[in-house]
């Protein structure tokens, strides 16, 4: 596949994040990473150009229309915020009827006063897990370019996710690569059972990540792990519904797991387009939390030093770390 810088004057492109290269490409490519200095991109839009939404009576109003699909949706009922695909290429399933709910119960038992603390559910999707707004946005690039099979590595989520899409739209073929050990073996009972092909080979996440990235560069099968900068687009969308269930109200705190950090990156940059568009007036202070077993970023941050520096980071720390893991 051919690689090609785009033109600027497109109103969405995938752009490098590493601000000392910042190279762009235009959205018809299929990149997971920047083919100029490795690092990862996102989807950027000319706001200047694009008919942003001035006010959220803008998605307001898409209450009103339940019959339109694109409405019903909780990600593409934010069209208007995520407008890298046409109407008429959007794959839904009905993702993102998720709820925000006041918690005075666990609020109570960490100090905070009643009416609070809201938890967002995300298992409400299709699939049971915040991966279908992801997979939606990433399965509307894959058909704007013709993809006819996807792929993931997972451990349970995201191939729970690709399954149901697939199964459901019957666009593409999905294709699991999974581990040797540590699966959410419920979600692979719901990968089986939608008939995605599945693969598991000798090693870890890491392994079967590196595998799969190779098979689909070969084969030219679309790549649907967060990597792919047109599943955080999806997640953005989360924040999106957490600011209109609290009346567009901007909160003190986000406080979300880290995970692989796809959701803590999407929801910041959800906040800062928001600000951008000044449909917001202040960004909410966002708390990663890392599980002890799985601390990564705390480790690198808090006892190693690690630090964004305006995009010239000392990636040094990070291979010592990395390095001391392998051993």
């Amino acid at each position: 596949m051919t690689l090609a810088v785009a033109a600027r004057t497109d109103l969405a492109f995938q752009q490098c994040i590493a601000p000392a290269c910042g190279a762009t490409f235009s959205i018809d490519e299929v990149l997971t990473s920047c083919p100029l200095c490795g690092n990862l991109l996102d989807v950027t839009y000319d706001w200047d150009r694009l008919p942003a939404p001035s006010s959220f009576e803008v998605f307001e109003r898409k209450w009103m229309r339940r019959s339109d699909p694109l409405a019903l949706s909780g990600v593409w009922r934010f069209h208007d915020l995520l407008p890298f695909a046409p109407r008429e290429s959007v794959v839904t399933i009905g993702e993102g009827q998720t709820l925000l709910s006041v918690s005075d119960g666990v609020g109570q038992y960490i100090g905070m006063n009643a009416g609070q603390l809201h938890l967002q559910y995300e298992g409400l999707n299709p699939s049971g897990s915040f991966k279908d707004n992801g997979m939606s946005a990433a399965f509307s690039h894959a058909r704007m370019i013709g993809a006819t099979r996807a792929a993931c590595a997972s451990t349970g989520n995201t191939s729970a996710s690709l399954a149901v899409y697939c199964a459901v739209t019957r666009l593409m073929r999905g294709i699991i690569f999974i581990g040797s050990g540590k699966i959410s073996y419920g979600k692979l009972s719901q990968a089986l059972d939608y008939g995605a092909l599945t693969i598991q080979i000798a090693g870890d996440f890491d392994d079967a990540m590196a595998r799969v990235k190779e098979v689909a560069s070969k084969m030219g099968i679309y790549l649907v792990n967060s990597v792919n900068p047109f599943r955080l687009e999806g997640q953005k969308t989360i924040m999106f519904r957490v600011l209109e269930s609290l009346g567009w109200e901007v909160p003190d705190w986000i406080v979300v797991p880290g995970g692989n950090l796809g959701n803590s990156s999407s929801f910041g940059k959800a906040f800062a387009e928001l600000r951008h568009l000044g449909l917001i007036d202040r960004i909410p202070r966002l708390a990663v939390i890392n599980a002890a077993g799985a601390n990564t970023l705390y480790e690198l941050f808090h006892n190693r030093g690690l630090r964004w520096n305006g995009g010239q980071t000392d990636l040094a720390p990070v291979c010592h770390y990395y390095d001391e893991l392998d051993r």
